[in-house]
């Protein structure tokens, strides 16, 4: 287990300091919002491609292998975003962050799975999820005290040796099924099973979610605290605070597990009303409800690993399972963040927080169907 939490806290760190160095760099390097959501939307479409292929090879070729990938492309995308200048160099550096994280991604929650050995697998994916949450929190914290030292350069070359460290616990990680590699079966695995309904109704269900937090936290709020006057280092913490507020959450439910209805009315409460909000206020209570909106997604992943159980379970291939299961989620992505820009620049910052929150809403409705008759 402490290996996989070592590749992901590592990963997660990267995803911190990109989380609001990305964004603030496009700004200064004076690239409109809808050009930014263009370049953005390149990292689901990259994803989610490579992920589905990643899934059905790994299980002939084991885990390890794509852990390493994931090292690899890590250490590629953060020298990629050191030397870009244009917005399509950027796409490629965003594409490149899609194919890291898919490689890990595609394995990551069948190792968790596997770690599980018999306890609730969700709440295993939920630990998983606590340790990233802290990785992005002193990704996030540390890039922005190195702001003003080594600027944006400096800190994209620090995250390329953090990359190439990540090789360590990869290469000590083995576990998974390995069998004689065959192209023919791989692709055989790659097919959807449109028969399974219950997965694709899920899938549905999880793209509202993905719509919430892609208008959102795409890339709109570090923008958005940067247009309310925030310097680097304020944004730097706020994105730290957005990730550790779920940090400090979520070992709460880890010591029980909680219903699906507890945990779907405190995610409603907590999320809904604070991204209606956030637009209104100014500094403090701004922040506030910037904290509220944190821990109502950070809980509403309790939810969202309890649906993939849900949707994968009793699949003959897992890992392509969990792959199809995130097929709308993706290009609900792609729409969401390229949409964002166009919506933000056309109306403004309401536009995008508003619908944040009426598809959350959905999101949570549409979920407890789906699980009030799992777990009570």
């Amino acid at each position: 287990m402490h290996r996989l939490v070592a590749i992901n806290l590592l990963d997660s760190f990267l995803q911190g300091a990109y989380w609001w160095t990305i964004p603030l760099l496009l700004v200064e390097r004076g690239i409109d919002l809808a050009t930014i959501g263009v370049v953005f939307a390149a990292y689901p479409l990259v994803f989610f491609l490579s992920r589905m292929l990643f899934a059905s090879a790994a299980d002939s070729v084991g885990l390890r292998a794509f852990f390493n990938l994931n090292a690899l492309t890590a250490f590629c995308s953060a020298a990629f975003y050191a030397i870009s200048r244009s917005p399509f160099s950027f796409a490629i550096a965003k594409a490149t962050q899609g194919l890291k994280d898919s490689s890990l991604w595609a394995v990551n929650r069948n190792a968790a799975y596997e770690i599980a050995k018999g306890r609730e697998p969700q709440m295993v994916s939920a630990t998983v999820i606590f340790i990233r949450g802290l990785g992005v929190a002193c990704g996030a914290i540390l890039s922005g005290i190195l702001m003003s030292t080594i600027g944006f350069l400096g800190i994209f070359m620090l995250l390329a040796v953090l990359s190439a460290t990540m090789f360590v616990p990869a290469n000590m990680l083995d576990i998974g099924p390995r069998r004689e590699f065959d192209v023919y079966e791989l692709l055989m695995r790659l097919r959807p099973d449109f028969n399974n309904q219950k997965l694709w109704r899920i899938s549905l269900v999880m793209g509202f979610h993905t719509m919430a937090a892609a208008l959102i936290t795409g890339y709109i709020l570090p923008i958005f605290l940067r247009s309310k006057g925030m310097g680097y280092w304020e944004i730097a913490t706020m994105s730290a605070v957005y990730a550790g507020a779920g940090v400090f959450l979520l070992p709460i439910t880890l010591r029980k597990v909680p219903s699906v209805k507890q945990t779907i009315v405190a995610q409603l409460l907590l999320y809904v009303p604070a991204v209606t909000a956030v637009p209104f206020f100014e500094e403090g209570p701004m922040i506030g409800m910037v904290i509220l909106m944190a821990l109502g997604e950070s809980t509403s992943y309790i939810v969202w690993e309890s649906l993939i159980h849900h949707a994968v379970e009793g699949s003959e291939n897992v890992a392509t399972a969990i792959g199809w299961v995130h097929l709308p989620a993706h290009l609900v992505q792609i729409f969401a963040l390229v949409f964002a820009g166009i919506l933000t620049e056309s109306i403004g910052y309401l536009a995008p927080f508003w619908i944040s929150s009426i598809s959350f809403f959905l999101y949570s409705i549409f979920a407890w169907r789906s699980l009030r008759n799992v777990k009570k």
